[in-house]
């Protein structure tokens, strides 16, 4: 049984699960805000305990998620040296693979074995006498082809560690932004401000996209000037900051109903509460809605983010108890104890995620080896060729249909054209 398993977890058909596991987690990890409260999924999402439980509100750190990460590296690591000892063999000057019985034979009939075993070695083949064969040729070239694989499960190894560890120690967190407000990084010796924020609509008046135009500042000067949207973060002195949501921040102003001078001004959220002392009231914003609808049940409701026909929902406690509640537009004040209180405006502000990973050069080395051993594996794989008079075979485990007509078109061209042809 215990052998039975270890094939299971070393075999391509569980590594190939896991990759499709991990890539579940990866979409949820791009479409959904992450690392926001729990009451922003409860609050915007039907299926918010199932989102909640499975972890896909921090998709990149989750429990679940780093467990497919360790099994994953341990199902590679386990293939990777379970085949280096096959592979050592085969990159070995004495290894030869025989030609497959059904082999074409593309020897042609005007050739002389000098001119062939010359035109091979003019493609950058090493040509050998065969040791067991008299009168034989063994041909190869790029041997080292053979490790392609290794080196990209290397790569995809690197690139999983390093993703693990920077997970784990990253310094990641969330903050909001109205325009003009600042966000300083002490450690990293800058800050962040946002000039402007806005959103664009498709047609039917849903959000398309979110923008924030932030300022770096360093010593109070600043330094770079950069919009970033989902999926375009800002990279600065080792940090990244990517926009994630946003939201509506509605300015209260109250003023004294005989002089009209305004007593108190702040901005307030969606279910925020402000405490106004001289009238001993709790103001509390329930809800802004840019595109006021009631809906079936009577309740307040918003058509699109787009400010069409702006309303609030407001309610007032006096020493903790309900006193009244009001659905009012901008231009609309109710009058409390010699005070008028209204909303004449509201605001988007940004939501913000940064993060510094101490594992992206790691990563940035893995994509690397990655690279290397994809082109190895499928471009500079080896590729062999048996000559003996009145034979010639083309031999290779990858592709060999189409390294079988590269050399049948190279022949040809040498005997026709007498000129080398393009393959690489």
């Amino acid at each position: 049984m215990s052998s039975r398993i270890k094939r299971w977890l070393f075999s391509l058909q569980f590594g190939l699960l896991l990759l499709l596991l991990m890539a579940v987690y990866v979409t949820f990890g791009t479409l959904l805000p992450q690392n926001l409260p729990d009451a922003f999924y409860l609050e915007n999402y039907s299926w918010s305990a199932i989102l909640l439980i499975l972890g896909f509100n921090k998709a990149y750190s989750s429990l679940i998620f780093r467990m497919l990460m360790v099994l994953l590296l341990f199902n590679l690591s386990g293939c990777t040296l379970k085949m280096i000892p096959s592979l050592k063999r085969r990159y070995r000057q004495d290894y030869f693979p025989s030609p497959k019985p059904n082999a074409e034979n593309l020897w042609p009939d005007q050739a002389t074995l000098p001119a062939m075993l010359q035109m091979i070695e003019n493609k950058g083949f090493t040509v050998s006498a065969s040791k067991e064969e008299p009168g034989a040729y063994l041909a190869a070239r790029h041997r080292l082809g053979v490790f392609g694989s290794t080196v990209t499960h290397i790569g995809i190894i690197t690139i999983i560690l390093s993703s693990f560890v920077g997970n784990y120690f990253a310094q990641e967190g969330f903050f909001n932004l109205m325009p003009g407000e600042t966000a300083t990084f002490h450690a990293e010796n800058f800050s962040v401000s946002l000039k402007d924020f806005y959103i664009t609509h498709r047609n039917d008046g849903s959000v398309e996209q979110y923008y924030s135009d932030l300022v770096v500042m360093e010593n109070g000067h600043p330094v770079k000037e950069e919009t970033v949207w989902v999926n375009k973060p800002l990279r600065h002195n080792g940090m990244m900051i990517y926009q994630t949501s946003f939201g509506w921040a509605s300015k209260l102003q109250i003023r004294e109903t005989t002089s009209g001078d305004v007593v108190q001004e702040s901005y307030l959220r969606n279910e925020e509460t402000v405490f106004f002392q001289p009238a001993h009231l709790n103001i509390q914003l329930f809800g802004y809605y840019p595109d006021f609808q009631m809906n079936m049940n009577g309740m307040p409701m918003t058509m699109t983010q787009e400010k069409r026909n702006p309303h609030y929902a407001v309610v007032l406690y006096h020493f903790g108890e309900f006193v009244d509640s009001f659905i009012m537009n901008p231009d609309q004040r109710f009058t409390y104890q010699g005070y008028e209180i209204g909303f004449p405006d509201s605001v988007m502000y940004t939501g913000l995620i940064y993060r510094k990973d101490f594992g992206y050069y790691a990563v940035l080395l893995g994509c690397f080896f990655l690279l290397a051993g994809l082109l190895l594996a499928f471009y500079f794989y080896p590729k062999y060729i048996y000559v003996k008079e009145g034979s010639l075979f083309a031999i290779s485990r990858q592709n060999a249909w189409g390294f079988n007509m590269w050399l049948k078109r190279q022949i040809t061209e040498f005997y026709t054209h007498g000129k080398e042809g393009d393959y690489k």
